[in-house]
């Protein structure tokens, strides 16, 4: 049986670390990008089947494995890992950098998959209470893989099922647990913005629309969106792309604006969205040219459990974590893929700092360093969460 007491921390886990930290940098070396990640999945299928488990392998849909509980009570519990790199070239300057030039494990999920496997092997030798799938998921950062490796017979799992999963977090102390009853991470979506005018001679701004006036007006108008917005409720709309121009001596046709909308609630998701169509036809009036808007739904909002969370919290408490403890007062602004399995079963999903030194560095920087000890932590969360009884 799995202890429940602070022995759990300080005994079992630690002696995790030392393979989740080989699992960690072997995976982080190798990093793929998107939805096929056939090597990500080679070694993750060797780990487990050195366990003496046995996979349920997708192509481009990840792999599962359960694990029986001693409780036989119908209780499963699906802790889930991200697999998929980001298309960034890495300048750490570890020993153990990503060795292929246009991919990076720069938002943690390296540590992800190690803390599962980590998690296989602890399982293995002290079988948790209640049985337990581990889903490890490509194409959270684009793809929405989630929605494939919940296509796996290992998932197709009753009304007794909980989610939970883990997120690094490289500007949160190290070993500090931020956690939020509710709305964890908010809706999230794309837009893009096409603006088209005659074209014309730089010499004579007055003959002609210029896109990129009419981009620069865009912008202008949807900074205050947000700001008049964000008096109500916390929301991020990001230009994150322009495209236009090609030269010095020509006002361009075409002008293109692309970037992210994050909102806590669906209301407010939905004012977003009126207010940025809005502005974008104002700008195409006021700066004389043609466009178009178009916004692409993207996730919805990660929402945890509060009898979950309430649980996850007094256990944490129980085995002399509360000093680590961080409750959010408002949702992460950060979207994510999870928020399928909490669309099907309870659950919820937590930051897990990982901090090193004093200053911090930021996931999906291609400078981001993680704290690779703070593993322990995880697989203590994964551990108690197996043995929750809500």
């Amino acid at each position: 049986m799995v202890r429940t007491g602070s022995e759990l921390i300080t005994e079992q886990v630690d002696a995790y670390l030392p393979r989740m930290i080989e699992h960690r940098r072997r995976l982080h070396a190798r990093p793929e990008v998107g939805l096929a990640l056939p090597e990500t999945h080679d070694y993750l299928a060797s780990a487990l089947e050195a366990l003496a488990l046995v996979p349920e392998i997708r192509p481009s849909g990840g792999l599962t494995v359960r694990l029986p509980g001693t409780a036989r009570a119908g209780r499963v519990r699906v802790l889930r890992a991200d697999m998929d790199a980001l298309p960034l070239r890495e300048r750490t300057g570890l020993p153990y950098a990503s060795e292929l030039g246009g991919a990076m494990h720069a938002c943690g999920h390296d540590l992800h998959m190690a803390m599962l496997l980590g998690a296989a092997e602890m399982f293995q030798e002290h079988p948790p209470r209640h049985d337990v799938v581990l889903a490890f998921q490509p194409g959270e950062e684009s793809g929405r893989g989630a929605l494939e490796v919940l296509k796996h017979a290992n998932l197709h799992l009753g009304d007794e099922a909980s989610a939970f999963a883990i997120h690094v977090n490289a500007v949160l102390d190290s070993g500090v647990v931020a956690y939020r009853r509710g709305t964890f991470m908010g809706h999230g979506d794309w837009f893009k913005v096409v603006y088209t005018g005659p074209g014309g001679h730089a010499s004579a701004p007055h003959l002609t629309g210029n896109p990129i006036e009419a981009i620069a007006e865009f912008v202008h108008r949807l900074s205050a969106v947000v700001a008049d917005l964000g008096v109500r409720e916390h929301l991020v709309a990001t230009v994150t792309e322009v495209l236009s121009g090609n030269t010095v001596n020509v006002i361009p046709t075409v002008g293109t604006v692309r970037g992210t909308l994050r909102t806590a609630s669906l209301d407010q998701r939905t004012r977003l969205h009126e207010a940025l169509t809005l502005a974008a036809a104002k700008a195409a009036v006021v700066r004389r040219v043609d466009h178009r808007a178009e916004i692409v739904e993207g996730y919805p909002a990660v929402v945890g459990d509060d009898d979950f969370v309430g649980a996850l919290v007094e256990a944490l408490c129980r085995v002399g974590l509360e000093e680590k403890l961080a409750p959010m007062a408002q949702p992460s602004m950060v979207i994510e893929d999870f928020a399928y399995f909490l669309q099907k079963w309870p659950g919820a999903m937590v930051y897990l700092g990982a901090k090193v030194g004093s200053t911090p560095s930021f996931n999906h920087s291609d400078d981001v360093l993680f704290d690779e000890t703070v593993m322990t932590t995880g697989l203590a969360l994964h551990a108690l969460v197996a043995s929750l009884d809500v």
